[in-house]
Formats: C-alpha cells, structure tokens, sequence
C-alpha cells in the first residue's frame, strides 16, 4: 500500500515537475530558430540557428543592460543582506522597548503589495533627484522579509555564546561580525538568492524609474527588443534565455546551502 502511494505522489511530482520545464524548453526551442509566430511548435534539427544570440550580442545596448542588472542585483544582495542581518541581530539578540510590537508592524508591511508603495516611492525619488540613478533601483530591494529570515536564523544562536563572548570583552559589533555572521552562512545564501533572483527580474520598478538607456535594466531592454523586432519570436526568446541564465547559475552554485537555510530559519517563530 505504502508502495502504491509512493508511485502514485512521484507521478504527481513528475507531472507537475514535467508542467514547470515545458515552458523553459519552448524558449530554448524557439531561441534557436527564425520564427514568425510564438505558436510554431516544430522544430527540426535543420533549422537550428544561433543568429539570435549573435544578433543580441552584436546589440551594444544589451551588454549594456546586462551590466546594470548584474551591478543592481549584485548591490541589492550585498545591501539586504547587511542591513537585515543587522536588524535581525537587534530584533533577536537586543532587548529594547518596543522589539515585539516594531517586528510586528515591520512584518505587517509583508500584506501590503509593492505597486502600492510605488507612487509614494516615486515620488520621494524624484524629490530626491534620482531618476535614472542607481540609488532608486537599488535602495528599495531590501524589505522586512530579509529582516524576518535573518531574525528567525539568530534566535537559533544560543545566548549563552554571546554572553560568553561579552564575558571576554567583545563589543556587539564583533560578536555581530565573528560569531554571528559565520553561524548564519546557510540564511545569508537563501536571502542571497532570493534577493538576487528578485532583484534581476524586476521589471515595473526599473521601467518607472528609467527613462534613458544609462541605467536601463535587462528586463527592461529585453521588452524594448520585442517591440524593436516584433516579427522574429525567435530572437525574442533568445532574449529571454539570456535573461533567465544568470539567476538559474546563481541558484545552482549557491543551492547546496538554499535548503539548509529555509531550514534553519523557520525552526523558531
């Protein structure tokens, strides 16, 4: 009976596992060939070609917009990972007025929808001077998720190592730095990845804030290709794969400790 059960569970996994690549795999297939129709769902080995890919990259624009996104998505990582550490740290380890109630009201932000907060946003950016900067693309990817993953991961360290560790004269800062940071290694690449995976395919945000190529993101470029060359689906698509690559790699060297992360961060609550 358990056997039974077991076949039937791995044949719904693997169909719905089989749901999830038939997308990726159409775009591959198409990105390899000159088509004039999205529903062209032949493919022949005589008609595989990487023009496409070789028209995108004769496209100076597209290095261009690759390099913002990596520069973006790299600096949201580093700056969510920082910040929320460090609250997470406050809200975890530091008994002050208010911990509960402030964590609380900081997760309740979680409920509230990004395109929401996107006109006030814009607003206090465009006050600020920084349409068309890095500032707005980058300064807005950390949110309370971060602060509640790295808080969930400290309260896993005991008290009584950083007790110890004051015992012996070490200021929160270094305790922060030598003994905290080390022991949440597997929630920092989970928020890493979350955040760059995140950070890379955004799209609204970067077509609000962009108005010129100076800071145009991939996402962004990639939409104006498509209107540039409405007819080819092909180069569209190779577009896409482009696009989809560098976060797929990111996940793939960074994924041995992603499990192991969610894992640890979702013990305490």
């Amino acid at each position: 009976m358990k056997s039974i059960k077991r076949i039937v569970g791995n044949m719904i996994l693997l169909v719905i596992a089989s749901c999830m690549v038939v997308p990726f795999v159409y775009m591959v297939m198409t990105s390899l060939k000159v088509t004039y129709t999205a529903y062209n769902f032949d493919f022949l080995f005589s008609d595989i070609t990487f023009q496409n890919y070789i028209n995108i990259f004769r496209n100076h624009n597209f290095m261009h917009y690759f390099l913002n996104s990596t520069f973006i998505a790299l600096g949201g990582v580093i700056l969510n990972v920082l910040f929320s550490s460090l609250a997470g740290f406050a809200f975890a380890k530091k008994d002050f007025p208010g911990n509960e109630k402030i964590f609380f009201f900081m997760i309740m932000t979680l409920i509230i929808p990004s395109q929401v907060t996107m006109i006030p946003l814009y607003i206090i950016m465009r006050y600020l001077g920084w349409i068309n900067t890095y500032y707005a693309l980058i300064l807005p990817i950390p949110t309370a998720f971060g602060v509640f993953l790295m808080r969930q991961a400290i309260l896993n360290i005991p008290n009584d190592l950083i007790e110890s560790a004051r015992i012996d004269g070490c200021s929160d800062i270094r305790i922060f730095f030598q003994i905290v940071l080390p022991l949440i290694k597997p929630a920092i690449i989970t928020l890493s990845i979350f955040t760059f995976v995140g950070a890379w395919n955004e799209f609204l945000w970067p077509l609000i804030m962009t108005t010129n190529d100076s800071v145009r993101t991939l996402t962004v470029g990639i939409s104006t290709l498509n209107a540039q060359y409405t007819v080819n689906y092909g180069l569209v698509m190779a577009g896409a794969t482009l696009t989809f690559l560098p976060s797929f790699i990111f996940y793939l060297i960074l994924q041995k400790r992603f499990v192991e992360g969610v894992t640890l961060s979702g013990i305490k609550g």
